[in-house]
């Protein structure tokens, strides 16, 4: 027995220093890319043969010469390493190159086994497309055109064929400098009008001041409605000034749109009502109505819906939801408020008929379906659980190899784009087995991407998943928090990540601001406060959960308005209230962050399912959700809160 020991031992620690080893030389072979040393970088990857992460030195020593190294070359390594992540990404940098060059022939036969093509790519396989001739590739070509967004230059190209060939008008140049206006790319703009004589552009000196101040431009009646040019400025302008100020914009339009065609005009009420929807303005969907015959995009669909709902005027609701295209339909949003706009017109039938498959589905929509319906509310029960074989089978997928090694050695990044293209493509089963090795090894924001990729078989305690709920539960119930709530922000906020940090600098589970973590501290009474200690698993909870419970309090008790505050600030939450009590339904579908409403909604829905993952009483979503009441209607508290 004493040998056995020895020998596990022995083999533990040779383990560890073989793992050292790999991530000391992946290390220094990033350096080698930095520096453009390859023949460092190719003794490197000799060193690694072998290794799961030997692919990594590999796919850099290509990828740093894929201009000028041999196409034998490329074919090995995807032959060597097939079906993996970085073979699918050299071969997307190897078409890169054959597009440059223009070598089609190779491009058009390796395109088809691409994966994952982005947009610099398809409009390489256009190019390849229209070099053999194919009258499709222009017409797909011309679809790209019209994008507010800066393009890569294969797409530059396939734009001047079009032009060279007299395939753009002068109407798709202007449509898509006003597709720069509204996206703030006067960059994009400046090369449009570059593209129209010069009598016929926009003012272009006056662009930029009236971008800065719209208002002061239309109060100074600088803006002319006498040629194509300085009518777009004008009406640029009005829809600028929408942004923050709907009323006076549709005050100035009032009189203006009188000058201008009917097409014009329309288009200019849309702009304006859309931003007033924005902002909750009630006269929105009057300013729709100014707008009829504009062609709506997908945003302005959604907003007239949403401006509708603050009405409640339902048959606006389904009115616009109907002139959605097919696939915005789809969605599970558009297709629950549908069902709900034809309750309200006493169609129950049509509207179970949209409910009861929403029902099915495990989502925010899917449990206000279910409650609509009358269901009781119930996660699916456990009905799989995988087997220590299959586990070790999932284990041995090359690209999982390279995800647990990656995440042993902290590249995170690497790590979770490895696991997340093992996922593709697996039965339930397999993915139940990935999401429990995951959970094994405490990745857990990976065993949630798995659990919850799951179709027919689910297990519902690995895709809300509850790591650390002795600390979290101790600390929830200490501040009077209902900890399935608090788990269902934690999970939103950090996927359980420990060491998770935001864009904006928030750290830690439950995603604190520093200056936050300070007042909470400092409101708690801890001395010596450093900001590291934020990462430290109780003192983060601790933390955040005085601050939910402050937050809270200071907006009436109500939990969709302090989860609203928890990811916007508490002025924001209060704002969003209506002049009227609200349903918490459309309080949260009304929020104006996209970043916001997505949180709120599945934070939310993430407490219903940890309240049954943690066999708590069952509290129906809309019970959660509660009615909002009217801006104003509860004290407003502790206005320090940051």
């Amino acid at each position: 027995m004493k040998r056995i020991g020895l020998g596990l031992l022995l083999f533990f620690t040779l383990a560890h220093g073989a793992a050292a080893n790999t991530q000391t030389d992946l290390e220094a072979a990033k350096e080698a890319v930095r520096s453009r040393d390859t023949g460092k970088l190719e003794r490197l990857a000799d060193k690694l043969q072998g290794d799961p992460l030997e692919i990594y030195p590999r796919y850099w020593l290509l990828t740093t010469q894929i201009d000028t190294i041999g196409d034998a070359q490329v074919r090995t390594f995807l032959q060597t390493f097939p079906g993996s992540l970085l073979a699918d990404k050299l071969r997307g940098d190897w078409l890169k190159a054959l597009g440059k060059a223009g070598r089609w022939e190779i491009f058009s036969a390796e395109y088809p086994a691409l994966i994952s093509p982005d947009t610099e790519l398809e409009c390489f396989n256009l190019q390849a497309r229209n070099a053999r001739q194919e009258t499709e590739a222009l017409t797909l070509a011309k679809r790209l055109w019209f994008s507010g967004k800066d393009m890569p230059e294969s797409c530059g190209q396939l734009f001047d064929y079009l032009r060279q060939n007299q395939l753009l008008s002068k109407d798709d140049i202007w449509e898509r400098a006003r597709l720069g206006l509204e996206a703030n790319n006067m960059a994009l703009v400046r090369r449009m009008m570059a593209l129209l004589p010069a009598a016929e552009t926009l003012p272009l000196k006056q662009l930029d001041s009236v971008a800065a101040n719209p208002a002061l431009a239309l109060k100074k009646q600088q803006l002319s409605l006498a040629s194509r040019g300085s009518r777009e400025l004008a009406m640029f302008a009005l829809y600028r000034l929408a942004r923050s100020d709907a009323d006076l914009a549709a005050e100035y339009w009032n009189q203006m749109g009188k000058q201008v065609s009917e097409a014009d005009r329309h288009y200019v009420w849309a702009q304006i009502a859309f931003n007033a929807a924005r902002k909750h303005n009630p006269q929105a969907l009057a300013w729709y109505r100014e707008g009829a015959q504009a062609r709506l995009d997908k945003n302005q669909l959604e907003w007239k819906v949403r401006a509708a709902l603050r009405l409640q005027d339902w048959a606006t609701v389904l009115a616009t939801i109907d002139t959605m295209p097919a696939a915005q339909q789809s969605e599970p949003a558009w297709r629950y408020w549908k069902a709900r706009a034809l309750r309200q017109q006493n169609r129950i039938l049509e509207a179970n008929q949209i409910l009861a498959p929403l029902s099915a589905e495990h989502h925010y929509y899917g449990l206000l379906a279910r409650e609509d319906l009358g269901s009781v509310i119930e996660t699916a029960a456990v009905r799989y659980k995988p087997s220590d074989s299959e586990i070790r089978a999932m284990q041995q997928l090359p690209s999982i190899q390279r995800a647990l090694a990656l995440y042993k050695m902290d590249w995170r990044s690497e790590a979770t784009r490895e696991w997340n293209w093992g996922m593709r493509g697996l039965e339930d089963q397999q993915l139940l087995a990935a999401a429990e090795l995951a959970a094994r090894n405490n990745w857990y924001d990976r065993a949630i991407y798995a659990a919850e990729r799951t179709v027919n078989v689910h297990d519902f305690s690995l895709r809300y998943v509850a790591p650390y709920r002795d600390v979290v539960s101790e600390y929830a119930r200490q501040v009077g928090l209902d900890d399935a709530w608090v788990f269902g922000l934690m999970r939103q906020e950090s996927r359980f990540v420990q060491v998770a940090r935001s864009g904006v600098g928030a750290s830690g589970l439950m995603q604190l601001m520093p200056a936050t973590a300070r007042w909470v501290a400092a409101k708690l009474g801890i001395k010596h406060f450093q900001q590291g200690m934020v990462n430290e698993i109780g003192t983060n909870v601790q933390l955040g959960t005085y601050y939910l419970k402050t937050v809270q309090n200071s907006l009436g008790g109500l939990p969709v308005l302090a989860t609203a505050a928890y990811n916007a600030g508490p002025g924001r939450a209060r704002a969003w209230q209506a002049n009227v009590p609200l349903e918490g339904a459309i309080y949260a579908e009304t929020i104006p962050f996209d970043e916001t409403r997505d949180y709120v909604k599945k934070v939310m829905a993430n407490a219903v399912h940890y309240a049954k993952v943690f066999n708590h009483e069952a509290l129906p979503l809309k019970t959660r959700l509660g009615t909002i009441p009217a801006r104003g209607a509860q004290a407003a508290t502790a206005d320090d809160i940051p």
